[in-house]
């Protein structure tokens, strides 16, 4: 007997109601009532309403909407509390199963079922005909998430699952497809970069790890020596650091200007404490950087290759740069004209800057 049927049943004879005078009531036969009960048919859509009226209940009430929400809080529970315990067991794996086969229409429910299911058979079946049979079990979960759920969040960790699955096997091209179709609106922004990365092999994978990397680099640099950070000389020293530990070979490329600016603002504290030696050191290394930038950016335009090994798959085009004056310029006007470094002009050694 279905549950609605129960329901049915049970409330009728609570309102003291023959299946007869219901189905009198209803327009229906007798014989439509029982089988409703009997759990052998189900109302039409169009009598729910006026047989929750004629119950005098809601329609969720009568649709068992309410037994729906405390049944999911009650697996939740326990799915939470199985996790917490020993997440080394197949406990989890055995309660997202269940709760499928109760909802098999809940793409939150199907994706951890996938999900647990797959690291279950990392963790416990060997490479072979077994262990290949649940990775294609577990791809066409994921598929059917992906294919019916609504959530950005459980598409992308389908997604996330099903390419770690099909990489695995050597699909790669069919991984790619699935990467296309990561949700813009993921919190995560790197993640789709990083699958697409799992998808190449060779130079090609080792080039797009490492655009990949220097976008990031590139974004934390910008970060720490800009905006808010801009006096921050702490943020500045962490910059620099960053970039010299990720190109330790000295062949900095666009990342001259970011020195170049980062050994100028150092100079600047060290104006302020009074150590003008150590200044002009500072700012004679700034120049020596913002000279490498220019000739990269306006006196040689072109493609240049980084040689460090994090970078060497990496090539940079600076004809596709803005170009709106050098660096080297623009340091020689500030050291020039700002108030922070009157102190140091009349310093021999600042004369011969400019030579």
């Amino acid at each position: 007997m279905n549950n609605i049927g129960q329901r049915i049943k049970d409330l009728r004879k609570k309102n003291d109601l023959t299946q007869e005078k219901l189905a009198d009531f209803l327009g229906v036969t007798y014989q439509s009532v029982s089988k409703w009960e009997c759990g052998v048919t189900m109302p039409d859509l169009s009598l729910i309403v006026p047989l929750a009226k004629l119950l005098h209940v809601s329609t969720d009430e009568l649709l068992g909407v309410n037994e729906i929400d405390k049944r999911l809080e009650e697996l939740e529970e326990l799915y939470e509390n199985a996790l917490k315990e020993n997440y080394t067991t197949d406990e989890p794996l055995r309660i997202a199963k269940q709760a499928v086969c109760e909802y098999p229409s809940d793409m939150k429910w199907l994706n951890r079922y996938a999900w647990d299911t797959w690291c279950y058979a990392i963790d416990n079946l060997p490479d072979g005909e077994e262990f290949d049979a649940e990775r294609e079990k577990v791809i066409k979960l994921f598929d059917r998430v992906i294919g019916n759920t609504d959530d950005d969040q459980e598409k992308a960790s389908a997604i996330d699952g099903i390419v770690g699955c099909l990489c695995g096997k050597g699909w790669k091209n069919e991984a790619k497809h699935y990467v296309e179709l990561y949700p813009d609106t993921k919190v995560d922004p790197w993640q789709k970069r990083k699958l697409l990365g799992a998808c190449l092999d060779g130079d090609e994978q080792k080039q797009y790890k490492q655009e990949s990397l220097n976008k990031i680099v590139r974004e934390l640099v910008d970060t720490l020596i800009w905006g808010d950070n801009w006096n921050n000389e702490d943020a500045h020293t962490a910059a620099h650091m960053i970039i010299t530990a990720v190109i330790p070979d000295g062949n900095y490329l666009e990342y001259h200007q970011d020195i170049s600016r980062i050994l100028l603002k150092k100079a600047e504290s060290a104006i302020k404490s009074g150590e003008f030696s150590s200044a002009i050191d500072l700012i004679k290394e700034a120049l020596f950087h913002a000279k490498e930038y220019d000739i990269i950016d306006t006196v040689c335009p072109g493609e240049y290759q980084y040689t460090a090994p994090l970078f060497d798959h990496l090539k940079i085009d600076s004809r596709q740069w803005y170009h709106g004056g050098t660096i080297f310029e623009e340091h020689k006007a500030a050291l020039c004209q700002r108030k922070v470094f009157a102190p140091i002009r009349d310093l021999e050694d600042f004369k011969t800057l400019f030579d």
